[in-house]
């Protein structure tokens, strides 16, 4: 009897020893601004440190989540994404973080729903120029890797979008493609748009995806314009930093998203 009450009591034990929060959806953000925004909706049980990041552990709308910010860059970024999976049973992630158009139809504030990622800085240099080639994430080539959006995710960003209120900017699907450069330049883009037919780029979107395709995790790209990706760009950027320049309720549609996910998560 007393070797079954040990048994029972051990995984309780190692349950505590290793701080297991019973959040189910992550979402990664990366301005302070929107860290603090949804912080408000955030009933926080828990606050932790983690690889030099702090969590935010609680509810929204009765919803488990963790809330975490990443600094820039594809690193940081993925460094982010693997702790949080690492020490929280994420079923999905949720990233928001601006972006620079390269479509020429979006505008300031426009929101991009990810459909594909690319890292658009990896490949060869040549005497003759950069050959571009695709991250290695386990795939052949011709098979479709962390490149694909989640269709069903992206799905449910839609239902939000087709049924909101009419604004002035707009909520469309399209590529993101990302690397460890701010894009302040019409040659770059253009050939950004030539070579991957991009929407956006930003620094991030990438790494957080190929690290949830390698942790087999859900995954939604939200990416807000903030500028053009042209010269002038660093400037309207910066303009963005206080609060994204959008006339889109940001909070609503990450809270419309979140409901949905966690009626499929549960159902």
């Amino acid at each position: 009897m007393r070797y079954f009450k040990i048994g029972c009591i051990a995984p309780i034990l190692v349950l505590i020893s290793i701080n297991i929060s019973l959040a189910d959806i992550g979402i990664i953000v990366a301005f302070n601004s929107n860290l603090e925004q949804i912080k408000k909706s955030l009933k926080i049980k828990e606050i932790s440190k983690k690889a030099g990041r702090e969590f935010y552990s609680g509810k929204i709308n009765n919803i488990d989540v963790v809330l975490v910010r990443s600094p820039m860059g594809k690193v940081n970024n993925a460094i982010t994404a693997q702790a949080l999976l690492s020490h929280y049973p994420i079923t999905t992630v949720l990233s928001i973080a601006p972006a620079g158009s390269i479509n020429k139809g979006l505008n300031i504030g426009d929101i991009i729903i990810a459909t594909e990622v690319f890292q658009h800085d990896f490949g060869t240099i040549k005497p003759y120029g950069f050959i571009w080639s695709r991250v290695p994430d386990g795939t052949n080539r011709d098979e479709p890797g962390y490149n694909l959006a989640d269709k069903r995710l992206r799905e449910l960003a839609l239902l939000y979008a087709n049924n909101k209120k009419k604004t002035k900017n707009r909520i469309i699907e399209g590529i993101i493609v990302t690397g460890d450069q701010f894009i302040s330049a019409q040659n770059k883009k253009e050939w950004l748009f030539k070579k991957f037919k991009a929407m956006a780029v930003d620094m991030g979107a990438g790494a957080i995806a190929q690290v949830c395709y390698a942790n087999q995790v859900s995954f939604c790209i939200l990416r807000i314009i903030t500028d053009k990706a042209k010269i002038g760009a660093r400037i309207n950027f910066e303009k963005s930093i206080p609060g994204y320049q959008s006339d889109i309720d940001i909070l609503k549609f990450v809270k419309g998203i979140l409901q949905r996910e966690y009626y499929y998560i549960q159902y």
